[in-house]
């Protein structure tokens, strides 16, 4: 009798542990888009910005991974952004708008901000910027990975 009890104990715990671990697989939040467009603004000598360079197409994958607090630009040259601060959503009459301040591979400082226009589907803006330039993606979002 002792032998079931035991048994029986074993795979409630089993049981328990493979939901726990079930439950945390099931909430990953890895977000994918994929970029159709960008352009580009540049700080000048003054300390202005230029204007916005003509839009050109590109095709790049960018995941934005909350479990790991990191974006990673699928370019030529990967690039990653460290996610040290979220920025509450901020919503109005235009869409919606969140923010992360991020730390990229080489240690500049950069904000990242994902725009989300009100009535465009799945159509996103992302823009990636430090003291020096500024990046503006249009984006479709691929959904959870």
């Amino acid at each position: 009798m002792k032998f079931n009890f035991n048994r029986y104990k074993m795979k409630k715990i089993i049981f328990v542990l493979l939901l726990g671990l079930g439950t945390q697989l099931g909430f990953s939040q890895t977000y994918q888009f994929k970029t159709v467009n960008y352009s580009v603004s540049q700080k000048n000598e003054k300390g202005e910005w230029s204007k916005w360079s003509k839009t050109q197409p590109t095709e790049l994958l960018i995941n934005l991974d909350r479990d790991k607090h990191r974006f990673v630009v699928y370019s030529e040259i990967i690039q990653l952004y460290s996610i040290l601060k979220y920025e509450d959503k901020v919503e109005n009459e235009s869409g919606t708008s969140n923010k992360y301040f991020c730390v990229d591979n080489l240690g500049i400082d950069t904000a990242i901000t994902i725009i989300s226009p009100k009535n465009a589907g799945s159509s996103k803006q992302i823009y990636i910027a430090n003291d020096e330039m500024i990046i503006e993606y249009d984006l479709i979002y691929l959904g959870e990975k």
